[in-house]
């Protein structure tokens, strides 16, 4: 039996209240405080770009764009899994829907393109065929006991890694994606949002909400080993990597986004801060040295990241609603949003 209480709305946003979770009540009047207050700081879209909005059925959480570059999946609450056309970016449409994935977080796609996993919320995580755009089909469902939140893969394919809530993180094998087994988990002391993997696999990284940054060593997934917590300054949501090995970058929610030296991962050092209403999600450039926030109802930030001793927002960029995620193309040159109720938001940069 799930753990979720009831579903509420704030000013047309779906929030989930959960049992034992105070994490994400918490979360509740923090959204509550940001709709009262105006949603007008952020600013119009700079002259030098172009945008364009995808309105969906659902709620858009999560975005991952395919190598082609001309096609994408999103996550699209209450609706499905959405195949995206985006070869012309500022006309983007909708190619077909996976609708027996009614409660989609986010998600992610194996290297081939052929499966993705789908943190589906209260119905568990969901694994299906993507081969055939037109006609996607579920290999597998597989129920966990709380409300899944973030999704992440091995590098080899063969472990996932699921954040599960009030449940903490759940560990599977999936080398047979149609038969998933259960290798360990991983307790929370909060609210596990989501999941970030290092790029040989070995460690992960959980958005612990209020309890911070949890840091496992996965080197075997079926023993996961504690390395260090980092405390939280908000409610940690999400978490991205530098290429470096050495940068860690913390969507803390209230508590903006703070950046770490992980050179010693037993002793992360904070050694920046962007300072943002809602931090939720983080998108590095190429070369790293601009960041992309998604700040819930303010919007996006460009942050030049350069020096991450002193960050420097670039522009502030209005949504429709609010941003959840971001995306940015391999060219560098576009963004996509997960813009919540309001679909998606592309925007080029010049």
């Amino acid at each position: 039996m799930k753990d979720y209480i009831f579903k509420k709305k704030v000013q047309g946003l779906t929030m989930t209240i959960f049992k034992n979770s105070m994490t994400i009540f918490s979360q509740l009047i923090i959204f509550i405080g940001m709709t009262l207050s105006s949603i007008l700081h952020a600013t119009p879209i700079s002259a030098t770009a172009q945008s364009a909005q995808l309105q969906t059925k659902g709620a858009v959480h999560d975005i991952v764009l395919l190598k082609d570059n001309k096609h994408a999946l999103a996550s699209s609450y209450q609706e499905g899994i959405l195949y995206l056309d985006i070869s012309k970016p500022l006309q983007p449409h909708v190619l077909s829907v996976f609708s027996a994935t009614k409660n989609a977080e986010s998600l992610v796609v194996s290297k081939n393109e052929q499966l993705a996993y789908i943190a589906n919320g209260s119905a568990g995580v969901d694994i299906i065929d993507i081969s055939k755009p037109t006609a996607m089909k579920l290999i597998h469902r597989f129920d966990t006991p709380s409300y899944t939140f973030g999704v992440a893969l091995s590098p080899d394919e063969k472990i996932l890694y699921v954040a599960d809530n009030t449940t903490g993180v759940m560990i599977f094998d999936v080398s047979n994606p149609a038969k998933p087994k259960q290798l360990a988990g991983i307790r929370s002391k909060a609210g596990s949002a989501n999941v970030t993997l290092s790029e040989n696999g070995k460690v992960l990284f959980i958005a612990d909400q209020s309890n911070g940054v949890v840091i496992i060593n996965v080197s075997n997934p079926a023993k996961p080993q504690y390395i260090s917590r980092i405390k939280a300054s908000g409610q940690a949501q999400n978490v991205t990597l530098s290429r470096s090995k050495q940068g860690l970058y913390v969507a803390d929610n209230n508590g903006g986004v703070n950046i770490y030296d992980i050179s010693h991962l037993n002793k992360p050092r904070r050694i920046g801060h962007i300072k943002t209403r809602n931090a939720f999600g983080i998108t590095l450039s190429n070369d790293e040295k601009t960041a992309y926030i998604a700040d819930l109802f303010q919007g996006i930030h460009i942050v030049d990241i350069s020096n991450p001793t002193k960050t420097r927002i670039l522009q502030s960029i209005k949504t429709e609603r609010a941003a959840e995620q971001i995306t940015l193309s391999s060219d560098q040159k576009t963004l996509f949003i997960a813009d919540d109720q309001k679909g998606i938001k592309v925007i080029t940069l010049r």
